[in-house]
């Protein structure tokens, strides 16, 4: 018998302007699948701490999310 204790997950869309250095202001977008149980607030840090890493910055504030639970699914 094999477990899998899958955990459930949802998909949001999110749009955010953001400052990328040498370049200026920008608009990013994107798709996140985080666990169900991470708070509106969790989930727009996620996506803030990603858009870090890739060397943008902005404020949270400025990070909009659409729930989106057939994003990246074939249609």
């Amino acid at each position: 018998m094999t477990s899998t204790n899958a955990v459930p997950t949802v998909t949001y869309a999110w749009h955010a302007h953001v400052t990328v250095p040498g370049e200026g202001r920008a608009f990013a977008h994107g798709t996140v699948t985080v666990p169900l149980d991470y708070c509106w607030d969790r989930v727009t840090r996620e996506v803030a701490a990603w858009l870090g890493s890739q060397g943008a910055t902005g404020q949270l504030a400025d990070i909009h999310l659409i729930l989106a639970p057939d994003a990246g699914k074939a249609v």
